[in-house]
């Protein structure tokens, strides 16, 4: 009965979506030369059902769920003139199922104006993408995946969209940067100058102070011998703005150096590194004559790499070292995308007893509300199934080893082939003086099967494959071993112009045991909960099709099945399908 109830839904929801896709969204009138009007159109539904063996005994939980979404985001986009432009997105959305105005928001998703002074002075202020090294201020890389194949690619966007992830390592936020560029004569032809100030958390004017991040950059840059850049961020609570006597202060200086010490028309060697230091303070202001750190830590790292480039070959080769220091700290470069310890937005209590689920590979490809583009003032907790060697990305604290990576693409492109492997470990034990060593191993590759065989229509093939170990010695107490597997792959095949039939599948393994440290403020230790084993197997497969009307407008009807199975817990696996329907319209 649940399943035919299932699929009533589903048809239902095609029938809606059918009958949206026939209307007209959008009429523009004739609108002023420098004033344009474009955006994005979203309608999304999804039925989900949760299934397997601990739904057959789960008589509390509700298992059939039908949501969605429509949505439109307004982009207005003026220049008063050739050296200024504003631009503002106006969002309108409402819940599936609401009905005259029932479950509308509106609201506005973005707001900045730029320019250029002088034609060298450039300024942008109010919402805006900001980057500097992945030391200082980066975002760290997604979770759960390797190489996302091409049906998977449509719920990721959804997410990179609604968090401002642009997959370049820049991170949303909100003030005023400028950029100057200037000449400098011939041994340096170039120095840019960057600064920027943008405040991440207001102010309560009671118990939490204004927290603001600003530094900026200063890259000498030459054709020739490559380019030297010192970078400086602060994350600092503002003080004065209120009555405050206590807040948080975490500077961290860098230089950074991309040496051409090779460069022909065959090869290119080069070295690229960076190297710098953090600090990590409380400061008391309650006398401000004298005013006093109650908390004072600095640690340091360094990263440096040669770079090989056989450009007759098309290959790229780097081989690197790695010292991050173990109180090493940097807000804007170690803040994770996922909050681990976040409520999930789908089935978040299941079975008869309501015990939360835990967070798996189908929350992490599908659940918004997991996300974040914020800033952490302590190192957030992870799940090491989803990765234990650079939890917090590059910048990860406490680690020290060797890194090869390489690439290779064919003349014709019909083959790339992407590799990494790690082999890092612990500079300081945590709570024994033994070390954990880790090793990381990950492979990606597209595959133009339509070139090989002279087809006009695409059929590719992706692939990601990871595998991440560590280990501990010691006593039975202190020893720690845990494996997690990671397989990914994709097939997009174009059945005619424009109708793509894509599958795919995610498979992640995880055996072993750890110890997940429980981090309090400044990054310190508090204790270590009781060993986390694991024998865990998720999978997703899933399948569908896709129409594409033009570039940036297309209708994706898929089917996904994802389950999960604990060998310690077989009474309460359980499966997830779900029919996700999506038309989006860029315009």
């Amino acid at each position: 009965m649940k399943r035919s109830h299932y699929y009533l839904k589903t048809g239902l929801a095609l029938f809606l979506l059918w009958g949206m896709s026939g209307s007209s969204v959008w009429s523009q009138t004739e609108l002023p030369k420098n004033v344009r009007i474009n955006g994005l159109g979203r309608t999304l539904i999804q039925s989900t059902n949760l299934g397997g063996t601990l739904a057959e005994t789960d008589t509390t939980t509700a298992t059939d769920l039908l949501d969605g979404e429509f949505l439109l985001d307004l982009q207005v986009n003026a220049s008063p003139n050739e050296q200024t432009e504003v631009q503002s997105i106006i969002r309108l959305r409402n819940e599936f199922g609401g009905f005259f105005g029932s479950g509308m928001t509106v609201e506005v998703r973005e707001l900045f104006a730029r320019g250029v002074a002088g034609n060298i002075f450039k300024y942008h202020v109010g919402d805006m993408n900001l980057k500097m090294t992945p030391y200082t201020l980066f975002q760290v890389q997604q979770e759960g995946t390797v190489h996302q194949p091409e049906i998977f690619k449509a719920r990721q966007e959804l997410i990179d969209y609604e968090q401002f992830y642009n997959g370049d390592g820049t991170r949303r936020m909100q003030g005023a940067r400028f950029d100057l560029g200037l000449s400098a004569g011939a041994i340096l032809p170039e120095i840019n100058l960057t600064g920027f100030m943008t405040r991440i958390r207001g102010t309560d004017f009671f118990t939490l102070p204004s927290r603001l991040v600003g530094g900026g950059s200063v890259e000498l840059v030459n054709d020739r011998w490559g380019s030297l850049t010192g970078t400086y961020v602060n994350t600092y609570d503002a003080l004065a703005i209120g009555n405050f006597t206590a807040g948080i202060r975490n500077p961290v200086q860098t230089i950074s150096a991309n040496l051409h010490l090779v460069k022909n028309k065959k090869l290119a060697l080069d070295f690229v590194g960076e190297m710098g230091q953090s600090s990590i303070r409380e400061v008391d202001m309650v006398d401000p004559e004298t005013p006093a750190f109650t908390f004072d830590k600095d640690d340091t790292f360094g990263d440096g790499a040669l770079a090989l480039s056989l450009v007759p070959q098309r290959l790229n080769i780097k081989l690197g070292f790695r010292n991050i220091g173990p109180d090493f700290f940097s807000i804007g470069a170690q803040s994770k995308r996922v909050d681990f310890t976040r409520s999930l937005e789908t089935f978040n209590r299941i079975g008869n007893q309501k015990r939360f689920r835990q967070l798996s590979l189908w929350d992490i490809n599908r659940d918004r509300s997991i996300y974040t583009f914020g800033l952490s003032d302590v190192l957030m907790a992870y799940d090491s199934r989803f990765g234990i060697t650079q939890p917090y990305g590059q910048a990860t604290p406490n680690r020290r080893g060797l890194y090869l990576e390489g690439d290779f693409f064919t003349s014709d492109s019909s083959l790339n082939v992407g590799a990494q492997v790690m082999r890092m470990s612990e500079i300081r034990g945590q709570g024994t003086f033994e070390l954990k060593a880790f090793n990381l191993a990950r492979l990606w590759s597209d595959i133009h099967i339509h070139k090989w065989i002279n087809r006009e229509e695409a059929i590719t093939l992706t692939l990601g494959l990871q595998y991440e170990q560590a280990s501990r010695g010691g006593n039975d107490i202190q020893q720690i071993d845990l494996t997690n597997v990671l397989l990914e792959t994709g097939l997009q095949f174009e059945l005619i112009e424009s109708l793509d039939l894509l599958v795919g599948l995610k498979n992640m393994t995880s055996n072993g045991s750890d110890y997940l440290p429980q981090i309090v403020r400044f990054n310190e230790v508090r204790d270590f909960p009781a060993r986390y084993t694991v024998d865990d197997t998720e999978s997703m497969l899933a399948a569908g099709i896709r129409y594409r009307f033009k570039e940036g407008v297309y209708l994706n009807i898929q089917w996904e099945r994802f389950s999960g199975s604990r060998a310690s817990d077989a009474a309460n696996d359980y499966g997830i399908d779900q029919i996700f329907i999506l038309y989006n319209m860029n315009f």
